[in-house]
């Protein structure tokens, strides 16, 4: 403002027009304005189209939307003077209070050549240099706003895609973990119910399809909920584990215990159930050989699930899906990672536990 008033004090034209600095402000303000608003467009719409020509190469795209935009804004530039040399003409033409042929006066007061219009951005009669700073201000924070913009949309776009990815790979570990688990264990639990009813055990008949049935619900669950409590996960896995012991009698035990705790902390659906899994199929089991399964938390607050290894021998080393696929879902839940250990005799997995389900 001071320097405006100091530029207009000193014109021989201006200084004496009454409310020129202001309406020059005014002009100044909606020029600024609409040059900011014509630049802005202009290098999203470059930016777009140097993103297709250079294919995403980022720095290339703004080494080429910084060169166009340059020329566009000096081009802009040059309208400047004309317009203001026009609109202030019309204030002298219709300001009343001073002689009619004033404008005469602005006019010689103002020289233009029309044949040199690219001198006026360097040494113009009527384009004083703050206005040329002030252009180029307003032409690097276009830039700039541009930039950043288009680099929070690039980044934000990215994560959309690896949440895309992650949702995918998701789904896919749960599908290969339902294919593991439907084969074998739905024959194998109609076979354990065929036994009891051939042998007239009526209350464990009953018993044995409330578990099964608690088993079915909480699985369907399962591809709607991605992280449970402890409590719920334990609780499917006490019916989960009686299924086994009704299969295996007096040769399957398993021992579940949990810190009061922890029982509110969170974990990814169908955890201990691949590693129970994992228990049986990989050990042998038989009235000379029993197998105890432990499962409980430690003082770190994490579950640990526990089991004499009895390896079978004709049992090769194994593929090791069920753990690959437990470890990537864990991964990707909660992202920490699961502890695999063989240590005297025993073969321990440990589950870090959440205290909220909040995903990372």
């Amino acid at each position: 403002m001071r320097t405006y008033e100091r530029l207009f004090n000193n014109n021989p034209v201006t200084a004496f027009i009454p409310h020129f600095e202001g309406n020059y402000l005014y002009f100044s303000l909606a020029w600024f304005f609409l040059y900011a608003f014509i630049l802005f467009i202009l290098t999203f719409q470059l930016y777009k189209l140097g993103e297709r020509l250079f294919r995403n190469k980022e720095y290339k795209t703004i080494l080429f939307v910084i060169g166009i935009i340059i020329i566009i804004a000096f081009i802009l530039i040059q309208f400047y003077p004309l317009i203001h040399r026009s609109i202030a003409e019309d204030i002298l033409k219709f300001d009343m209070p001073y002689p009619p042929g004033r404008h005469i006066f602005m006019k010689q007061a103002m020289p233009f050549d029309p044949k040199i219009p690219f001198l006026w951005p360097l040494n113009p009669p009527f384009f004083p240099r703050p206005l040329v700073t002030e252009h180029i201000f307003v032409l690097i924070t276009v830039i700039l706003s541009v930039v950043l913009i288009r680099l929070v949309s690039s980044r934000h776009q990215m994560i959309l895609e690896f949440e895309k990815l992650k949702t995918e790979k998701l789904q896919t570990s749960y599908n290969a973990l339902m294919g593991q688990i439907n084969p074998h264990f739905f024959f194998n639990s109609l076979n354990g119910l065929n036994s009891l009813i051939r042998s007239g055990e009526q209350e464990q008949t009953l018993k044995y399809l409330n578990e099964l049935s608690s088993i079915f619900r909480y699985v369907l669950q399962s591809n709607k909920k991605e992280l449970v409590t402890l409590a719920e996960e334990l609780q499917f896995t006490k019916a989960y584990t009686y299924l086994l012991s009704v299969r295996y009698e007096g040769k399957l035990f398993f021992t579940i215990h949990a810190e009061s705790s922890c029982l509110l902390c969170y974990l990814p659906i169908l955890s201990i159930l691949p590693l129970v899994e994992n228990a049986v199929k990989h050990n042998i089991i038989s009235k000379q050989y029993p197998l105890q399964v432990d499962i409980y938390t430690d003082k770190d607050k994490q579950l640990v699930v526990s089991n004499q290894i009895q390896p079978k021998t004709e049992e090769n080393n194994g593929s090791g899906i069920g753990l690959r696929n437990l470890w990537a879902r864990y991964q990707m839940l909660t992202g920490k990672d699961i502890s695999i250990s063989q240590h005297k005799g025993y073969f321990k997995v440990t589950l870090p536990l959440l205290n909220s389900p909040v995903k990372l």
